[in-house]
């Protein structure tokens, strides 16, 4: 039987967490089948978490796609020989990966989908992935839908948040996205003043390109944890009361979990990359440093004083 439904993926947690409306939307047409993503292993552990999809870790069991020659395990030929289909965003049609996904699963219709829309794209990226399934009409409408629950509901939204804990993300996978670090540690002892708890979240990106006497600053600020994979970054954000960051994955998962969170943009533009979910929270300047640090704290004040 035909019931494996693989979502390829090896982009960036934010755009990997605007992909999971195709996973929900896929889970409710095929309530029978088994939606895996193929990922890297944190993001696959965090989409079995939230979504309660499976997952297959795309470094071990399915590296040789890419190989002129794939030799794939047999765990890994056993899921495309039981393909029903096939959504890649980690591969083009003309890719080698796509002639040895063609080779090992030819029963199995395959859609290549993009992650950023092209220039002149007014709508939000999830509109763009919608507009690439059209040639599925139930999908395309299915995943609009699961869209829409995520603003509206987000995923997670029965949360026991520790009391005016305010988790703040830094960083970000590009530097030009960032709003000045002074700016975040000036937040934090405003609102340790104002009585609430604050912690900093730090990821892979900003252990390995800040330098230490920035990570000092902080810890100086406020307390600092370094969660150790996705999952643990998920227990983070959904223990607090409110969120603040970047353009970045981290708000992106917040955002998606229901835990109310503010999301500094610069460059790039909220009506496209906006994090999905019921109580997001968007400062935009153009430059990102034209945002003062009296517009943070008045929307970070407002998210402690209504999150629940």
């Amino acid at each position: 039987m035909l019931r494996n439904h693989l979502i390829f993926h090896t982009g960036a947690l934010g755009d990997f967490i605007l992909s999971w409306p195709l996973a929900l939307a896929l889970s409710r047409l095929y309530p029978h089948g088994r939606i895996i993503y193929v990922t890297h292993r944190s993001k696959g552990r965090l989409a079995e978490a939230v979504l309660g999809v499976e997952s297959a870790d795309i470094d071990s069991a399915f590296a040789a796609l890419w190989s002129p020659t794939a030799m794939l395990p047999a765990q890994a030929q056993a899921m495309l020989a039981g393909a029903a289909g096939i959504y890649t965003f980690a591969a083009g049609p003309d890719d080698i990966a796509a002639e040895n996904m063609r080779r090992c699963a030819p029963q199995a219709p395959m859609l290549f989908l993009r992650t950023v829309p092209p220039d002149g794209f007014a709508a939000h990226a999830v509109d763009y992935l919608v507009d690439q399934l059209k040639s599925l009409p139930a999908l395309a409408e299915c995943t609009a839908g699961a869209a829409r629950y995520m603003r509206q509901y987000g995923l997670c939204p029965r949360r026991t948040p520790r009391d005016r804990l305010l988790v703040i993300h830094p960083g970000s996978g590009s530097m030009h996205k960032c709003w000045p670090a002074e700016g975040f540690i000036e937040v934090a002892r405003a609102a340790r003043a104002a009585g609430a708890l604050v912690r900093f979240v730090l990821g892979e990106a900003e252990l390995e390109r800040w330098p230490a006497d920035r990570i000092d600053a902080l810890a100086a600020a406020a307390e600092v944890c370094c969660p150790d994979d996705y999952l643990e970054l998920a227990a983070v954000l959904r223990s607090a009361a409110a969120c603040l960051g970047n353009d970045s994955g981290p708000s992106h998962l917040a955002g998606a979990l229901g835990v109310p969170t503010a999301c500094i943009f610069g460059p790039t533009s909220p009506a496209t990359w906006a994090p999905l979910g019921p109580a997001v929270r968007v400062l935009h300047g153009r430059p990102i440093d034209s945002i003062t640090v009296a517009d943070v704290l008045h929307v970070v004040d407002e998210m402690l004083k209504t999150a629940r």
